[in-house]
């Protein structure tokens, strides 16, 4: 298990990684059994925090859309994963978005010491993300 640590984002012109201050503050831990399954998951600055226990027929418009803006930002996938070479393939079985149930992505990966990097292999939002893992030792 690794906990979520940074992402970083690649500038195409320069080839040069930097830290995404879209994503700073997001929080998260992905999973590997060992025999092919595995879950991830990435929750944004404030979720933990987030008050629920307001009953959501006294909420105002507003307040309806900042809950659903929240758990929309919030990623989480189950699934199963194949190694070839340097590339993990991750097919998901669930997650928190509905339409991405029976997709597949595909990271590249290295271990630097402690850490596991994931590369992405496609653009999100335009560029090319690497996301540090760091090894999960417990709370």
């Amino acid at each position: 298990m690794w906990k979520l640590y940074r992402f970083e984002t690649l500038d195409s012109l320069s080839g040069k990684w930097s830290a995404d201050t879209t994503r700073t503050g997001y929080s998260g831990y992905i999973l590997y059994d060992g025999f092919g399954h595995m879950g991830v998951e990435q929750n944004p600055p404030g979720y933990k925090e987030f008050d629920v226990s307001k009953n959501i027929d006294s909420m105002d418009n507003r307040e309806l859309k900042k809950i659903a803006r929240l758990y929309w930002s919030n990623y989480v996938y189950f699934g199963n994963y194949t190694i070839e070479n340097k590339t993990i393939e991750h097919k998901k079985l669930s997650a928190t978005n509905p339409a991405e149930w029976g997709t597949s992505l595909k990271r590249d990966f290295e271990f630097k010491g402690d850490t596991l990097i994931l590369i992405t292999q496609e653009k999100i939002n335009g560029h090319k993300l690497r996301i540090f893992w760091l090894k999960f030792a417990g709370p």
